[in-house]
């Protein structure tokens, strides 16, 4: 089941993909934005959820474990979110793992962050 989201997440052209209770649902806009939103907004679409993402950061993780997030896939993920992630017990697999500066500028490239110049 979890491939299904993975190619819903590349072919739809979304952010993030989810499946609870059977049901998929697709989301589109900025990461973190959405997963705060939804954990504000109905936070039991994470309880035992599966997730496709497009990237996974700290607060990203953060915020499924808090959510109770079975499975999740990221196309890329920070070293911190995977540690996270698998210490809480969440299955996790992914296409990238990258450190945490090498994260942020693909946050960047992604539009979730600005980066100041140095």
């Amino acid at each position: 089941m979890m491939q299904e989201l993975i190619d819903t997440l590349h072919t739809e052209q979304c952010s993030l993909v989810i499946l609870h209770e059977g049901n998929i649902r697709m989301f589109d806009g900025h990461g973190v934005r959405r997963l705060y939103n939804i954990i504000n907004d109905e936070p039991e679409l994470f309880l035992d959820a599966k997730v496709a993402v497009k990237a996974v950061g700290r607060s990203a993780a953060r915020m499924m474990t808090d959510g109770g997030v079975a499975e999740v896939y990221a196309d890329v993920i920070s070293q911190q979110a995977y540690d996270l992630l698998n210490d809480s017990g969440v299955v996790v697999k992914y296409e990238k793992k990258v450190d945490h500066p090498t994260f942020l500028k693909i946050w960047q490239k992604l539009g979730e962050l600005e980066l100041e110049e140095k």
